[in-house]
Order: structure tokens, then C-alpha cells, then sequence
């Protein structure tokens, strides 16, 4: 990487990083994963998952065949949403798959019990935070900080 000057913004930095790790791809396709629900609407929403997005391609699970046949008469229509809201080509195809459905809390209200996520050891988290110490923008630092925590949970698997 050429250096123009010294010290470098950290915004700037992170930028290449992001760029050269391949994260900002990442971060654009999680906003698509995101916007499922405003696209698609509430009811649509309340039957399916968008659970993974590689290659321009997202899949999402269907709670039940019905709605997995009506969707793919959708599909078309559902891409170029996505797209549009966008502003780029982000979704090429979607595949549904029949699964089961579970919403934000409703496992936790079933079983009245929440379930145990797994947690980084203090000492990785203080040091996660030492390195984003110089992040001034509070939404930005915590971005910044549930990717690094994922990164860690994901390597430790």
C-alpha cells in the first residue's frame, strides 16, 4: 500500500483494511440481510428468513410449501427491490428452502428461558477496545466492535 501521509486518519485505514479484508462487501451484504422485512413486508416477513447471502445469491428459509410457491412467483419482483433500495446489483437469485421459522424472542418465548450466547474473556474484550480507542464516531465504534467480536467468536469455533 502506497503511504501519502503520516500519520494517517483512522477512518482512512480502516477503510483499506476493510477494502483489502474483503469486511465492507460483508457489511453491505448484512444490510441486505437487514432489509428483508421493508422489503418484502410484515407478512411475508412473519413466514420466512433471509439466513445467508454468498455470491449475489440469498438464501432465505419458508415456514410452509404455500409460501415458498407464492414466493418463488415473487422472486423476480423481490430482487430488483432489493436492488433498488440498493442502489447496485447486490442480489442476483434467491433460493427458499422449507425451514423452521424462528423470530427475534419467540424461542425465548416458548421456553421462558434465554439462551446463553457465547462471550468473549474480558481480557480479548478490553483489548478490542484498546484498539478502537482512537474511533470517535459512537456508532462506527460499536460497528466496529460487533464485527471484531464476531471474528473472534467465528476463529474460536
Amino acid at each position: 500500500m502506497k503511504r501519502d501521509r503520516f500519520p494517517s486518519p483512522v477512518s482512512e485505514v480502516l477503510g483499506r483494511v476493510f477494502t483489502r479484508f474483503g469486511i465492507d462487501k460483508k457489511i453491505e451484504q448484512t444490510k441486505v440481510l437487514r432489509l428483508w422485512s421493508e422489503v418484502v413486508g410484515k407478512e411475508i416477513d412473519g413466514h420466512t428468513h433471509p439466513f445467508s447471502i454468498r455470491g449475489g445469491n440469498l438464501f432465505v428459509r419458508v415456514d410452509n410449501s404455500g409460501w415458498l410457491a407464492q414466493l418463488s412467483f415473487l422472486k423476480n419482483k423481490i430482487i430488483s427491490e432489493f436492488n433498488k433500495k440498493q442502489g447496485q446489483k447486490m442480489i442476483e437469485d434467491i433460493y427458499f428452502r422449507l425451514g423452521e421459522i424462528k423470530k427475534k424472542g419467540e424461542q425465548e418465548k416458548k421456553s421462558g428461558v434465554k439462551e446463553k450466547k457465547p462471550r468473549l474473556e474480558k481480557s480479548e474484550l478490553d483489548r478490542i477496545k484498546k484498539n478502537l480507542k482512537d474511533v470517535e464516531d459512537k456508532a462506527f465504534y460499536q460497528a466496529l466492535k460487533r464485527i471484531l467480536i464476531k471474528e473472534k467468536l467465528r476463529k474460536r469455533r
